[in-house]
């Protein structure tokens, strides 16, 4: 098994960031417009739409568009399918910050009525958000930031090229070579 270092794995998360931000911009700018209610109820789905792509794509393939796009594939330690399992074991710590800053923000929503979020403009709902959050989701940033920092620095010192999500999984990344299918 050839290991996927980090350089194939950020071009294919930026492949994949390339895929999915048109869809998240577009509904995150037209549910934080609309109405408290549609906000209200757009803001989990929004909030788990990335891990559940990622958790799809591994369980089901082995790996996401931007992954297939670079050639490589998410595995078992001994080379078999990570299945839906490792998938899902992978992303649990990117899914909780997820929820968590969901809650925090719908926590934020909670606290005004219909008509007066109605009342807000776009910049001013963000900042109610920031605001009636508090400290929290300072602390949330923080914390998903030293997750991120202490992912590159563990994929980076093991030969294996394991983050520690796959550590969490017990998966590693591979280069794939696309063999020709037989007819």
């Amino acid at each position: 098994m050839r290991y996927a270092g980090f350089w194939p794995r950020l071009g294919a998360i930026l492949i994949d960031m390339v895929v999915l931000a048109p869809v998240i911009i577009a509904m995150s700018f037209w549910t934080s417009t609309a109405s408290r209610t549609i906000a209200l109820s757009f803001e989990l789905p929004l909030a788990v739409a990335f891990a559940f792509y990622n958790i799809y794509f591994v369980g089901r393939w082995g790996r996401t568009i931007g992954k297939m796009a670079v050639k490589i594939r998410v595995v078992r330690l001994n080379g078999g399918e990570a299945g839906f399992k490792r998938a899902f074991y992978r992303h649990a710590v990117d899914l909780g910050f997820s929820i968590a800053t969901s809650a925090l923000t719908i926590y934020a929503l909670m606290s005004v009525t219909d008509h007066e979020y109605s009342m807000l403009m776009f910049e001013e709902r963000l900042n109610l958000v920031e605001n009636k959050a508090g400290v929290w989701i300072g602390i949330l940033n923080w914390l998903s930031i030293a997750w991120g920092g202490s992912e590159l620095i563990v994929l980076l010192l093991n030969k294996k090229r394991r983050a520690l999500h796959d550590y969490i999984a017990g998966t590693v990344v591979i280069h794939t070579s696309e063999a020709a299918v037989a007819v």
